[in-house]
């Protein structure tokens, strides 16, 4: 290994070959060491109804209210928990039994003779709220939330993120006249 004798460098000359050496199987050996993350994820806490509790809301369907039906909770399986009508009315109330696992459906079947005949879904993944709106976007995040891989609260609010969109005319300012202190609440 003549080329180490030929560098005008001082150090390679002068028994320099030990450091070059170990520097450059410290940068092969830190190349070749890559290793996976192989963390593991916490698992979400299952949640449930401690107590009885009364779910309500309102119920609308791409052509309005729906006020003729039945109001169905589910779990996963399909399986009733409680039910309820709409009877003139958009609006619902449902009890659900004390001890329930979360997350259950709420699934709205209309009458079949309304305009809105569409069944609508709602998932349920939290058991602090009770407030609950069923509408054509539920369905959609409930929906996207299963091929996701389940209605656990991460895959609900990963798929509310990518079921909703903001309409292009909000996107920008471009042709806004007027003052821009007062456009979108003022100055933040």
């Amino acid at each position: 290994m003549t080329i180490f004798n030929d560098l005008p460098w001082g150090p390679f000359r002068k028994g320099g070959r030990a450091l070059l050496l170990l520097l450059g199987s410290a940068a092969v050996m830190t190349a070749c060491g890559e290793r996976s993350n192989d963390g593991v994820a916490l698992p979400e806490s299952i949640q449930k109804y401690e107590k009885t509790v009364t779910l309500a809301g309102t119920v609308t369907g791409h052509g309005g209210a729906i006020t003729h039906g039945k109001v169905l909770a589910t779990d996963e399986k399909g399986r009733v928990i409680s039910s309820s009508t709409l009877e003139n009315t958009n609006r619902y109330a449902i009890v659900i039994p004390a001890g329930t696992s979360l997350p259950i459906l709420l699934q709205v079947l209309p009458d079949m003779g309304s305009e809105n005949a569409t069944p609508l879904t709602l998932a349920i993944a939290d058991a602090s709220l009770t407030s609950y709106n069923i509408n054509p976007l539920t369905t959609a995040i409930a929906e996207k939330a299963k091929s996701l891989g389940g209605y656990t609260r991460k895959n609900l609010m990963a798929a509310a993120v990518l079921s909703t969109s903001v309409p292009d005319e909000d996107k920008t300012s471009s042709g806004f006249r007027g003052d821009p202190t007062r456009n979108y609440g003022g100055w933040h």
